[in-house]
């Protein structure tokens, strides 16, 4: 089965949860004279977006250089793969939690689990096509798998790390996510995909 379906449909699932992203930040009906306030307001909303959106599109960057590895799909793959889209797709859901309720624990532990979970698949990803070889190209080798199993393990500890912290100081769970994103943007162009190291 070719793999081009499943990028397709997987950027088209990517794009929607992206947008709807947005439509949790809704400006209310007020007097201009309340005008700042109200922004001021807003800002934790804002805020989670904008981790949110760019988290995405980590995992849209993450999924796009991981189709790189593969020649074909099957049918198990696919579900694998649609199991990791709607993962992402309840992303929407704890970041509308974090606008609302930014310093509550309870959010940011909801959060923490969606972005473990979501990674967790991923690797299972990864681990079905080293043990299905007949999917992968042939330039495919362990050193993909040596090079990102390390990432993925650094990166649930840290989300694992901003959820046991999230209730006596959820500040520094946001400044763990948010690292992790830069990590992630930074660290991840420089791991070769893998595919051309034997």
């Amino acid at each position: 089965m070719e793999k081009s379906r499943l990028e397709a449909f997987s950027d088209g699932v990517f794009a929607i949860v992206i947008t709807l992203l947005i439509l949790d930040i809704r400006f209310p009906e007020v007097d201009y004279s309340r005008f700042r306030v109200t922004l001021i307001s807003l800002l934790p909303r804002i805020l989670a977006y904008v981790m949110s959106f760019i988290i995405i599109g980590v995992y849209w960057v993450t999924h796009h250089n991981s189709m790189h590895a593969m020649r074909k799909t099957d049918r198990s793959f696919l579900w694998l793969n649609i199991l990791l889209l709607l993962c992402v797709s309840f992303i929407p859901f704890p970041t509308s939690l974090l606008g609302r309720y930014p310093l509550q624990a309870g959010p940011i532990m909801i959060y923490g689990i969606t972005l473990i979970v979501c990674n967790a698949i991923g690797y299972l990803m990864i681990m079905y096509v080293w043990y299905h070889p007949h999917l992968a190209v042939p330039e495919f080798s362990k050193t993909y798998i040596r090079r990102h199993t390390p990432v993925y393990v650094f990166v649930n500890v840290l989300y694992l790390g901003a959820i046991l912290v999230a209730h006596p100081f959820p500040l520094l769970s946001y400044l763990i996510y948010i690292l992790v994103v830069i990590f992630l943007i930074v660290f991840l162009p420089k791991l070769d995909d893998g595919i051309r190291v034997k």
